[in-house]
């Protein structure tokens, strides 16, 4: 399995025999920059209603030892699905999942689009499959019907890429983070202002679409690094959908500090990029020790994320190159690795001046992202201007969804107020 690769190899080669690496890597980024068409919107269904005590029964496992947020209205759940462009230039469809509580408008909170952890590169592992099959990867779906059942219009979308069984999900590729986000904004606001939700008495009027309500969007660990990345480019959206605050629940947004502190994930990076920007610009075999980088492509793509983390070492120097583990601790990837060292960078994501305010929710016993990793990461942001709400729980772990609930709720309440 191998996806389309965005630039080939045999030119991007061609160009780097006749051309200096400064020039090579201005045209790398303005071939990724290019526009991509707009979204389309190929179907919604309503999957299901569910009462306020269903949606208890369902977030319950969620809040297991944590105070659950009781739901205050039945929410209605519609599946649809958009047509977008991954970014090998295929038309791709992604999931969306919507929950519409049954409320008048007037209690409309806002809307909370939410982007899912690490679950892994192909369709079996695509998030919306999660409460089909049975598995725990971050209980997604409970995650953003606890939201919905407070009075927020919810929304998950999942990654670009899992419907179509040649393509992979452009994991940790900020470009197309953003888009999904993005284009599922556009879609939902689209469908809402066209009548989507019919004249059901027991549902919202929203003829403005999602304009007029606060709009965030929310991520966790690799769904930190897409609400980031969406912020960055907050310029180029519509002001009907322009995000309003991102919120990052132990978010990862640099994938240098990933590599180094929780490295198990990082062949699924390696193998995405060198498919992307083409294995003669990112040669795994630079990145990856031989005995990793041999078999890459079949290990990332046979198992989701639970097999993965078991199957990769849990040690950096087991799994990377050592060349490339030590410059990438000493800081010089940008001198001994120029090209991977630009991609990585240019992945890198919520250090532009945005402005748009931002939530972090940080464990003190987080083992993805160290604290202390963390804390520079928002002194980065806020070098460049970017408000930066920083709350840090102490004893928490990776996973900041339930423990900061109330006070999520509170922050975006609060950019309301100030709308």
């Amino acid at each position: 399995m191998r996806l389309h690769t965005l630039i080939p190899g045999r030119m991007l080669n061609r160009l780097r025999n006749r051309l200096p690496k400064s020039i090579v890597l201005v045209l790398l980024l303005f071939l990724l920059s290019l526009p991509l068409s707009a979204v389309e919107i190929v179907s919604v269904e309503l999957e299901r209603v569910m009462s306020a005590s269903d949606v208890n029964q369902f977030i319950s496992t969620l809040y297991d030892g944590y105070e659950r947020p009781d739901a205050k209205s039945s929410v209605n759940v519609y599946l649809m699905m958009m047509r977008t462009m991954h970014p090998s230039g295929v038309p791709t469809d992604v999931r969306v999942q919507i929950f519409i509580p049954q409320v008048s408008e007037r209690v409309i909170h806002g809307s909370y689009l939410f982007t899912a952890g690490s679950t892994g590169l192909v369709n079996v592992c695509r998030a919306s499959r999660e409460h089909e099959a049975g598995i725990r990867w971050g209980l997604y779906r409970a995650h953003v019907l606890s939201y919905a059942g407070q009075g927020f219009i919810g929304i998950l979308p999942d990654y670009m890429g899992y419907e179509d069984w040649d393509l992979l999900q452009p994991y940790f590729y900020a470009e197309s983070e953003a888009r999904v986000i993005d284009d599922a904004m556009e879609a939902v606001d689209r469908w809402l202002r066209d009548g989507g939700l019919g004249d059901d008495p027991n549902l919202p009027s929203l003829p403005r679409g999602l304009s007029g309500m606060t709009r965030v969007a929310a991520g966790y660990s690799q769904g930190g690094h897409a609400v980031f990345a969406a912020a960055d480019r907050a310029a180029s959206q519509p002001a009907s959908i322009r995000l309003n605050g991102v919120i990052g629940y132990g978010p990862t947004t640099d994938i240098g500090d990933l590599f180094q502190e929780y490295p198990s994930v990082g062949p699924m990076i390696v193998e995405v990029f060198s498919t992307i920007y083409g294995a003669s610009v990112f040669d795994p075999y630079q990145v990856l020790r031989r005995e990793w980088a041999d078999s890459l492509e079949y290990d990332v793509t046979r198992q989701c994320v639970g097999g993965i983390q078991h199957y990769y070492p849990g040690t950096a120097e087991e799994l990377y190159e050592p060349s490339f583990l030590a410059s990438l601790r000493a800081g010089t990837l940008m001198q001994t690795h120029p090209l991977i060292g630009y991609i990585l960078h240019e992945n890198q994501t919520g250090r532009t001046a945005h402005g748009i305010p931002a939530l972090i929710c940080q464990g003190t016993n987080d083992i993805v992202v160290d604290k202390s990793t963390q804390d520079r990461v928002v002194e980065e942001m806020r070098a460049v201007g970017n408000p930066v709400q920083y709350v840090i729980y102490e004893g928490s772990r990776h996973d900041t969804r339930q423990i900061a609930f109330p006070d999520v709720v509170a922050w975006i309440e609060s950019l309301g107020s100030h709308q």
